[in-house]
């Protein structure tokens, strides 16, 4: 399924109450204590990135909240900029979807074996933040063999989770349970933030996605 304009993708999701009613809960604004301020010397970092593409009013690079990465700093979103992503959202301790989800995100990678982390990155951010501590996501990377290199994760408020799920036309409802239950899209993001395709479902065949990938590692 191709993406063209967010604004009509946030304008449908907006009428998704199930959606929306998990925004509400904005006691989980605790989480942000989880969240630790970084020193000053990581916060250009994101800006820095930002200049290596041009945003446009279709970036998602566009929001104004900050998020941290596996290596502790917190940074705008344009911190994964500069080179074109895979990216899906999850966390770590699902049980079912997500796994799969990663599985069809290595099959993707095999699928672009022909360029490297230079060129291509992949990006996951959890729906998760209390549980998917940088600590954990390091346990996670280790387990499922996710260099550095190639692979970011994200983590971030509630609030900013919900409006980046949004912007990725991603719907999710957190569980009495603890769990999530969530649409299942992997997003191919150009350098600059823009949304160049997506893949929906668990096992779809990706074969578009991965073309649409190398027509834009081929252009930069």
């Amino acid at each position: 399924m191709k993406t063209h304009t967010l604004i009509t993708t946030l304008s449908i999701l907006s009428l998704s109450g199930a959606v929306f009613s998990f925004a509400g809960d904005q006691k989980e604004k605790e989480v942000a204590a989880c969240c630790e301020a970084v020193p000053d010397e990581h916060k250009n970092h994101g800006a820095e990135m930002a200049g290596l593409a041009t945003h446009t009013s279709h970036s998602i690079f566009n929001v104004e909240s900050t998020w941290q990465n596996q290596n502790g700093q917190r940074a705008p979103l344009s911190q994964i900029g500069g080179r074109a992503q895979i990216v899906a959202m999850v966390y770590t301790t699902c049980k079912y979807a997500c796994p799969r989800i990663l599985a069809d995100l290595k099959t993707i990678k095999t699928g672009l074996s022909d360029f490297g982390p230079k060129d291509l990155g992949f990006t996951l951010i959890t729906f998760d933040p209390k549980r998917d501590t940088v600590d954990a996501y390091t346990a996670y990377a280790k387990k499922n063999y996710l260099d550095a290199d190639t692979w970011t994760f994200l983590r971030g408020d509630p609030g900013d989770i919900l409006e980046l799920a949004n912007l990725l036309g991603v719907k999710y409802k957190k569980l009495p349970d603890g769990e999530f239950s969530h649409s299942n899209i992997i997003t191919l993001l150009k350098p600059n933030g823009e949304i160049a395709d997506q893949l929906n479902g668990l096992g779809a065949n990706p074969v578009e996605l991965i073309d649409a990938a190398k027509g834009q590692l081929h252009q930069h």
